[in-house]
């Protein structure tokens, strides 16, 4: 199982990754998807109403899924009420020391 990272369009700030989520080893070319919607609490009552397991952080939301074919199945989801959305890299900056 893994989780798929739900962030508001338009966010000033990036969301914090953990350390832990970090390969140990990685080049320039690390990144991270998620899904940028247009309205972050609607996506919120849409994906709880048809019970995915949504965990709300501070900034973002995090959606436990089971299988890839699942971020196509949120997208259709969220188009089909109304919430604009799309699958992006979420990582701006990840620093190579």
């Amino acid at each position: 199982m893994g989780s798929l990272p739900v962030l508001q369009q338009g966010r000033d700030a990036p969301v914090c990754i953990s350390n832990d989520d970090l390969p140990d080893f990685y080049m320039t070319d690390y990144s991270l998807l998620g899904l940028l919607v247009a309205s972050l609490d609607r996506a919120h009552q849409v994906l709880e109403d048809k019970e995915f397991a949504v965990h709300k952080k501070s900034d973002h939301l995090e959606v436990n899924i089971e299988s890839a074919a699942q971020m196509s199945e949120i997208v259709n989801l969220l188009s089909q009420n109304g919430i604009e959305c799309g699958i992006t890299d979420i990582v701006d900056q990840v620093y190579q020391g």
